[in-house]
């Protein structure tokens, strides 16, 4: 099993290359005003693997649209090949709503396997306690995904798991959201017992029309418009024995991939980005709940932000815009909506806050812009 385990994280690095997409020889190009995250935030191409035969099942054919943002259909089946994330997010989206399947990244999610975790799966799955393996996914999360961003809230009865993204620029997540709520829904099925189910899961953006395939995955009532993105569940279940669990491999598993090279922290800065991703949507994205997130004092994450040259404020405020362009590309989301998921009170604050950063209330803009997007 060690020398398995050792073969699959050497396999992982010499397949960690950009793969093109290319057609008759003639590679594609991409406008990079459309693609503006395509080269900075990626995610494993394996994720996307079943998608042209969930697609095709649905009766439409993703070829035309893998073409277009540039995933290659053979690049699906490499192990760890990277794809830009906003494109597969755009990718997605799209698919969904031209097949008339809102629900298709729960549709991919319930052909996963234990491979699509990728390498740190296998060192999740050998964790023995939801909590430790959350506390793995945040420290191996370059090895997940590196889009995903997680916040857990425990009262001692109910806990709270936040589960969001961010692409390094707008794109539509609707599907992507799911799917990522979706991969963490296997992670507590993979610990506990695959008939695990939350209590209730979470999502900010509206219901979809018709009838959907969410009651059948999660198995408990999923709640649109909500204000986060995740799932709730007994408290008890966070420190529940893993009984597959073991120990001897799982500290194997981790030094190996300690071992591997470029495996660089995050700059604090990026880990306050996601955080506030996550947190936003909740009313909670304040320096004090961040700076408790991270074990640190608000002074203490102050300091650190101000080394790299970065200020809290400056932080939520570019993350506020990106979402705002993204959710403003949902024309089923209104104006109150969007100030709700972007952590205001009012609408009448994000209005007079949009309007100072674009020039435009939202609604002025969303009409301008909307061939554009």
């Amino acid at each position: 099993m060690e020398r398995l385990l050792s073969r699959f994280l050497e396999r992982r690095y010499c397949e960690r290359r950009l793969i093109a997409f290319t057609s008759d020889d003639k590679k594609h190009t991409f406008d990079d005003n459309k693609w503006r995250g395509a080269l900075s935030l990626r995610i494993r191409a394996v994720s996307l693997s079943d998608l042209p035969a969930v697609a095709m099942e649905l009766g439409f054919d993703p070829l035309p649209l893998m073409r277009e943002a540039g995933i290659a259909p053979e690049a699906l089946g490499g192990l760890d090949a990277p794809v830009a994330a906003d494109r597969a997010a755009w990718l997605l989206d799209t698919i969904a709503q031209r097949s008339g399947h809102a629900d298709l990244g729960v549709r991919l999610a319930m052909r996963r396997r234990l491979s699509h975790l990728g390498v740190a799966g296998l060192v999740l799955g050998q964790q023995a306690s939801i909590r430790e393996a959350l506390a793995m996914a945040v420290a191996y999360r370059h090895l997940l995904n590196e889009t995903i961003g997680i916040h857990l809230e425990d009262d001692g009865t109910v806990a709270h798991l936040a589960i969001d993204l961010e692409l390094g620029g707008p794109a539509p997540m609707r599907q992507s959201r799911e799917l990522a709520v979706c991969a963490f829904i296997h992670l507590f099925r993979l610990i506990l017992e695959e008939a695990w189910t939350p209590q209730a899961v979470h999502f900010t953006h509206p219901a979809p029309q018709g009838p959907t395939l969410h009651k059948r995955f999660f198995g408990c009532p999923t709640l649109f418009g909500s204000s986060f993105n995740g799932f709730e569940f007994a408290s008890a279940d966070l420190d529940r024995i893993n009984t597959r669990a073991d120990r001897s491999m799982a500290a194997h598993a981790r030094s190996l991939l300690d071992s591997l090279p470029g495996q660089e922290r995050s700059p604090m800065s990026a880990i306050v980005r996601r955080l506030v991703v996550t947190l936003l949507p909740m009313g909670r994205a304040s320096i004090e709940t961040v700076a408790a997130s991270l074990g640190r004092t608000v002074r203490t994450l102050q300091r650190e932000l101000e080394a790299e040259g970065a200020i809290y404020a400056d932080i939520v405020a570019q993350v506020r815009a990106e979402l705002a362009v993204g959710y403003l590309q949902d024309h089923s989301l209104s104006v109150a909506a969007i100030a709700e998921l972007l952590g205001y009170s009012c609408s009448a604050a994000f209005i007079r806050w949009f309007r100072a950063r674009f020039g435009a209330p939202p609604k002025q803009w969303r009409a301008t812009h909307a061939a554009m997007l």
